[in-house]
């Protein structure tokens, strides 16, 4: 007789059935679950991206993806595998299983530094059994049909092996780490009761301070001087007189040259009275003679001067017309 098992609502059910469908889903599904399991898959298909690229970086141990080039751009790969299955409607198990395909991938060049034909067979191997229910060597993506097979296919040749060249430079050097410092001085007003620098007085006792380091008090002021300073009043009525005498002084001096200025027009308007007629006409006749003798002879100058020049022109013009 057939072997039988008792399931947990009581039915029978057939030993070698059970074993046979167990079989033939791990048969239909070899890459599901091994990366992301079901409730982590069922996790992210229920989250926007934004969550989804956290949670991603948790499960894949990403942390320094903000930093790092190299873990930002595997974060990116896979945050945009996920994002491209949510958007084609796949199932979890389908999800899960293209996850795995999508790891498998990247690692290939990460990790064994595949090359791009290799790599290719490998998408291809995983791709075989698609559409073959009964296929003896399922590569792991066969829960897949054939239109979905060309669509995979035209999705890693995008994202990966057109970019192929770039992760391989990406997972074969080392990113240079560039340091930022800012060194900021903040200059602070010192008081104006102690020296400049100020005191080490933490490092000395208190006694030693007062005695060699602390600032000796002002010198007191002279009695007198300290009078002064205590009556502003009598200061400022003492510095009002000075100014009204220094005006004084020069109006006096004003009034002193404008009398002498008066004195001298008088002076010479009595001399003048005492001359005659004949006297005055004989000074006028006297100083229009030294005047006009000058200028007589500077005109008699500057015509011989002219005359020349001329003549000189005149014997030019002859010599040019005798030749």
């Amino acid at each position: 007789m057939p072997r039988s098992a008792r399931t947990k609502s009581g039915r029978k059910v057939d030993k070698n059935t059970a074993d046979g469908g167990q079989k033939k889903e791990e048969r239909e599904n070899p890459f599901a679950f091994k990366i992301i399991n079901e409730a982590q898959t069922k996790s992210l298909l229920e989250v926007e991206v934004e969550e989804v690229e956290k949670q991603v970086a948790e499960i894949l141990k990403l942390p320094n993806h903000s930093t790092d080039l190299l873990q930002s751009s595997q974060l990116d790969y896979y945050v945009g595998c996920f994002w491209w299955c949510k958007e084609q409607g796949f199932t979890i198990s389908q999800t899960s299983a293209f996850f795995t395909a999508a790891h498998t991938l990247l690692c290939n060049i990460k990790e064994k530094h595949m090359h791009i034909l290799d790599n290719i067979n490998e998408l291809r191997e995983m791709l075989s059994g698609v559409g073959q229910p009964d296929a003896e060597t399922p590569g792991g993506l066969d829960c897949f049909d054939t239109s979905h097979a060309r669509t995979i296919s035209e999705f890693f040749h995008k994202s990966l092996f057109q970019h192929y060249k770039l992760y391989q430079f990406v997972f074969s050097h080392t990113q240079a780490e560039e340091i930022i410092g800012l060194d900021l001085t903040c200059e602070l007003i010192m008081p104006a009761d102690i020296p400049y620098p100020a005191p080490l007085d933490e490092g000395l006792t208190h006694d030693v301070w007062e005695k060699y380091v602390k600032t000796p008090p002002p010198t007191p002021l002279p009695e007198s001087q300290f009078d002064d300073e205590a009556s502003p009043t009598i200061v400022q009525e003492d510095e009002s007189e000075q100014e009204m005498r220094l005006a004084a002084e020069a109006d006096q001096i004003k009034r002193e040259a404008r009398a002498q200025q008066e004195a001298m027009s008088a002076e010479e308007s009595a001399l003048l009275s005492k001359l005659s007629a004949e006297e005055i006409q004989q000074v006028v006749q006297i100083v229009t003679k030294d005047t006009f003798k000058n200028l007589n002879a500077e005109m008699a100058a500057k015509l011989r001067e002219r005359e020349n020049t001329v003549l000189n022109r005149i014997n030019k013009v002859h010599k040019v017309a005798s030749t």
